[in-house]
């Protein structure tokens, strides 16, 4: 059972949201506090009726229902209007399958006849009369939790109980050091598939043994003799000893080594990368939707690819992904990716399939940097990004993502990919990049598909013969020879640049692209820039 839609009404940041998802992957991605965690949440609240490992209904805070609606709700409190009690109500709308037809119903917001869940937190009825007498005595401040229920419904009108429930959740959060639920798994299953009942038992008791021994070991019958000696609780003797426990607890007490070494004192890594595994080893019905919080927490170059082969093998799971890695989204697919901001979503599902596997081959591009900058000024490579951002600095004082401009060096051969995304998500992008000698070819033939775009705005020395960066930007920093002088001092390292003619200094540029740049930006001294550059770079 797959989820095709979600609906949240009025939790946390999302007011009213309809999410489309696809069938196998799904990619969150977001700034800080865009949604990405929270929409994880709500899965897995609609499916397990838990949150970070707890009943949800234990959890309920009024912090949770959309901050809009709760401040609404007290100030009619404080004016004395007529209250309307929040509610909260998340849904998932499922696969049209035969399979579960049972769940199938209209019992939903959208009136949809689908097999689905809803979870609804809303005033329970039982205490209206409690609730009044509170608000006539001025005693309500805040949504009143404490009155409220929390009922799990299919759409078929039917209460969930989740024991049977067609969707089983694997959550996988790799930002906290928390592996108990899929380790004590592997242990239990393990123990009790290979061996005998009898043989358990025989275990059971010699772990019983082992804290009878402990009881009755001479330090610690000496410790309770001083106990019993120097305290007494309400006039009685004490003595110390382990905590009774049932007759299986010792199988809580199991762990594993990895090659020799504790569980628990591998890497956080190497500890993310057995939790994903053992999270695929699971029966798809006891998980068949993985939620995985950023993926790339912790892991080398070589275990994210390890990971990332092992969620595109599976095909059974449906997969929940938050993530601030372009590797892990194009890795999967960029047309996965749904863009959350402030609550709202925007999928990236018509991505062009050219393009598609492009990132997906060349994994490594700043795809989420791009998608997520506020502005955007992509550039062919390190020796560009250096000296657009001295310009920068140069002209206002600061560099351009202090003001929210994100320079990004892409290489020449993925401009187009990056035009590409910038249609599809409605974002404005500026471009430089070298003529190569050829204008029409290589600009105006090329990019024909995007000049045409309000969107994307392509800039290039218009004089053909300065066909890259350098010899653009050496022509206007030798119109005198002051000004050349400064330039060879300024990019040369100790004045060695100072007997080279322009000839020279141009074929010691081109060979030390990013060397020579460097310096120009480190410089206490400014340069002068080519007019493409000059004239387009605005605050």
């Amino acid at each position: 059972m797959k989820i095709s839609k979600l609906r949240i009404s009025n939790y946390k940041m999302f007011t009213e949201e309809i999410i489309n998802l696809n069938t196998n992957y799904n990619i969150f991605i977001g700034d800080n506090d865009a949604g990405k965690s929270t929409l994880l949440e709500v899965i897995q609240i609609i499916t397990s009726n838990r949150l970070n490992g707890y009943s949800f209904e234990k959890q309920i805070k009024a912090s949770m229902f959309n901050n809009i609606i709760r401040k609404q709700f007290q100030l009619d409190l404080s004016l004395g209007k007529n209250i309307v009690l929040p509610e909260i109500v998340l849904e998932a709308y499922c696969d049209l399958n035969v399979d579960y037809s049972k769940y199938k119903g209209t019992n939903n917001e959208l009136g949809e006849d689908c097999p689905g869940i809803r979870v609804k937190v809303s005033f329970d009825s039982k205490y209206a009369e409690d609730y009044k007498q509170m608000v006539e005595l001025n005693e309500i401040i805040d949504i009143p939790i404490e009155f409220y229920k929390v009922d799990w419904d299919y759409f078929s009108g039917e209460t969930v109980f989740y024991r049977t429930a067609p969707i089983k959740t694997t959550f996988i959060d790799t930002t906290k050091k928390d592996y108990s639920s899929s380790l004590n798994r592997f242990v239990n299953n393990n123990i009790t598939s290979n061996l005998a009942d009898e043989e358990i038992n025989q275990l059971t008791r010699a772990y019983r043994k082992m804290r009878m021994d402990f009881n009755t070991n001479d330090k610690v019958s000496e410790l309770n003799q001083r106990i019993a000696n120097t305290h007494r609780l309400d006039g009685k003797a004490i003595s110390f000893g382990l905590k009774e426990t049932n007759l299986d607890s010792w199988l809580d007490e199991v762990s594993i080594d990895i090659e020799n070494v504790p569980f628990e004192n591998i890497g956080f890594g190497s500890q993310n990368m057995i939790k994903m595994e053992l999270a695929y080893q699971e029966k798809s019905e006891k998980a068949n939707v993985i939620l995985f919080e950023e993926p790339e927490n912790n892991l080398s170059f070589t275990n994210m690819s390890r990971l990332i082969s092992k969620i595109n093998q599976d095909s059974t799971k449906q997969v929940f992904i938050s993530t601030h890695s372009s590797f892990v989204a194009n890795k999967i697919g960029i047309s996965n990716i749904i863009m959350l901001n402030k609550g709202c979503s925007s999928p990236l599902k018509e991505v062009d399939e050219d393009t598609l596997r492009y990132f997906k081959k060349l994994p490594n591009y700043d795809t989420l940097r791009f998608l997520l900058s506020k502005r955007a000024i992509l550039v062919e490579g390190p020796t560009d990004e250096l000296v657009i951002q001295r310009y920068y600095l140069d002209e206002y004082g600061k560099l351009p993502i202090e003001n929210g401009i994100d320079i990004i060096a892409v290489g020449a051969l993925a401009f187009k990919r990056y035009c590409d995304l910038a249609l599809l998500v409605n974002k404005k992008i500026i471009i430089f990049t070298d003529n190569d000698g050829d204008i029409e070819n290589n600009i105006l033939e090329k990019y024909k598909k995007y000049l045409s775009s309000e969107l994307v705005e392509i800039y290039y020395d218009l004089k053909e013969n300065f066909n890259t960066i350098e010899p653009s930007l050496l022509e206007v920093n030798c119109e005198t020879d002051e000004k050349f002088e400064l330039f060879k001092k300024i990019i040369g390292k100790n004045n060695s640049l100072k007997s080279r003619d322009k000839k020279g200094v141009l074929e010691y540029m081109i060979k030390n692209k990013t060397e020579w740049s460097l310096r120009v930006f480190e410089a206490d001294d400014c340069i002068n820039y080519p007019n493409h550059i000059y004239e387009n770079i605005k605050e």
